[in-house]
């Protein structure tokens, strides 16, 4: 097998082929991050044991499924496991780090909700584990971008993203609002692909080095012209699926990398408030020009120092503060303990009636001028459980999760099937592109679903309808860009 080929294969199946030394590099990893998960929990302040005991069962089903990756039994994109990780900061921690809405329920409801979210993951581990516990056979031939050309056209999508960046910060866009939509939506999905598919060339070295330092600048430009908009969450979840892209591509985390991004994006959180108060709430929308960022950034950090300062003279210990604003921000659990409390009596479950607009929000606004927002189904769950008046939607959005709407519509059974529908779906898509080149239709696809695995506040229909869009994104590329290629006859697996 030739060099270009060989860099351009071996791809997404990942880590079936990975050398005992690696697999125990990641399962050190892997140990690490569980014993300093359990110790945390053990040493939480609560005094709960039943509290503690949830966080525990929570955290030990969320990390069974990394395990079983690490250590070589699962094959393919660790699509799951990583979904399933993020159950540990969403689900168990605020369980123990007296979570201002979480202490409100009893340690009884914690348990309840505790064995809840782990029979959840427990069923979609094992249908995950059906689909990829061995590589299926290679196919006869698939659709991908060739290499050279692949590179170079992710490197003008992320030079396009930072530029439609520019654009909507410094107000150059006229378009209307459904067409605006549609270009932003396509910019999100294909700047998810561009940011893997080069942070993961960049970490197994097949990046040539001048394209590398062209990647790098254009993915902190998009980062930094991204949060411009007071959301750091976009440049938040662009370096998270980057930084699994790396850690996937060069088998080693990149721990420097982590740290700097974290202290930045955690010190722009402190005073994001401040700035959408001043430049949010105005007749005018702010527009930002380029020459002006650096201003801006410095004003941002201003209040965010300012901030710190205040709660250093509090509080006397803002590394505690810092982990407990962390995990409130996070957490969701309090939907799920909500519902729990509250369904069937006296408030009775859904049936259905969340999941029910996600057909109308599979059609284009463009072509539906009166199309329902995307966060329909959110604003029903809120509005159902007395949280929010239909008035109160249009200004704040409530994150659910998949799991507490589940519930919220069918109970325990719901749960269930959430847990079936989604590992049986991941499974199916990490096998799809197990023997996949990482420029094919299926590997790429895989990407767009991994980015999904970090959006832990999505209902059902965002999920959907955000996904459905990022696919479509996709499938012009596969049209207009991928040739169909043949895969030579070489063993794609080895122990």
């Amino acid at each position: 097998m030739n060099e270009s080929y060989s860099s351009n294969y071996h791809s997404l199946a990942l880590l079936p082929a990975v050398e005992k030394y690696q697999r125990r590099q990641l399962l050190k990893v892997f140990w690490l991050i569980a014993i300093g998960l359990l110790i945390f929990e053990l040493q939480a302040e609560t005094d709960s044991i039943l509290s503690k005991l949830a966080a525990i069962i929570i955290t030990v089903a969320a990390l069974w499924p990394s395990y079983l990756w690490c250590s070589g039994r699962a094959f393919g994109m660790p699509l799951f496991p990583l979904f399933a990780l993020t159950y540990t900061w969403t689900h168990g921690l605020p369980l123990v780090a007296n979570h201002p809405l979480v202490i409100t329920y009893s340690p009884e409801s914690h348990l309840y909700a505790g064995i809840t979210t782990a029979g959840f993951l427990i069923i979609g581990t094992s249908f995950w584990l059906k689909s990829v516990k061995s590589p299926p056979p290679l196919p006869k031939h698939y659709r991908a971008l060739n290499g050279k050309k692949g590179n170079l056209f992710f490197l003008l999508i992320m030079a396009l993203a930072v530029l439609f960046n520019l654009s909507k910060n410094g107000g150059w866009l006229l378009l209307d609002g459904g067409i605006f939509a549609v270009i932003r939506g396509t910019v999100l999905g294909l700047t998810v692909l561009a940011s893997f598919v080069l942070t993961y060339q960049l970490g197994n070295r097949t990046l040539p080095n001048n394209q590398s330092r062209l990647y790098m600048i254009l993915l902190i430009a998009y980062m930094v012209t991204d949060a411009v908009g007071l959301l750091v969450v976009g440049a938040a979840s662009t370096f998270m699926v980057s930084t699994s892209a790396f850690i996937i591509g060069r088998k080693k985390v990149p721990i420097v990398a982590i740290l700097i991004v974290t202290i930045c994006l955690s010190v722009l959180h402190q005073g994001k408030d401040e700035m959408r108060h001043k430049y949010w709430f105005k007749d005018e929308p702010t527009l930002v020009q380029p020459w002006q960022y650096a201003d801006w950034y410095n004003e941002w950090i201003a209040y965010s120092l300012e901030k710190m300062r205040a709660k250093d003279d509090v509080y006397k210990s803002s590394d505690s503060e810092e982990k407990s604003s962390f995990i409130e921000r996070s957490s969701v659990i309090q939907m799920l303990l909500l519902t729990q409390k509250k369904s069937p009596e006296p408030i009775p479950y859904l049936y259905g009636e969340s999941y029910a607009v996600i057909p109308q929000l599979l059609i284009p606004r463009f072509l539906n001028a009166n199309k329902i927002r995307s966060h329909e189904g959110t604003y029903i769950l809120s509005i159902h459980y007395g949280l929010q008046k239909r008035e109160d939607t249009l200004g704040t959005t409530i994150g659910w999760g998949l799991l507490a709407e589940s519930y919220a519509n069918f109970g325990l059974l719901g749960s269930a099937g959430l847990g079936a529908i989604l590992g049986n779906f991941y499974g199916r898509v990490t096998r799809w592109s197990m023997n996949a080149p990482i420029l094919s239709a299926q590997s790429l696809f895989s990407v767009l679903l991994l980015a999904f695995s970090f959006q832990t506040e999505f209902s059902a229909g965002v999920y959907v309808s955000a996904l459905f869009q990022s696919g479509m994104v996709l499938a012009g590329i596969v049209v207009v860009l991928m040739q169909n290629q043949k895969i030579p006859k070489f063993p794609a697996y080895h122990s």
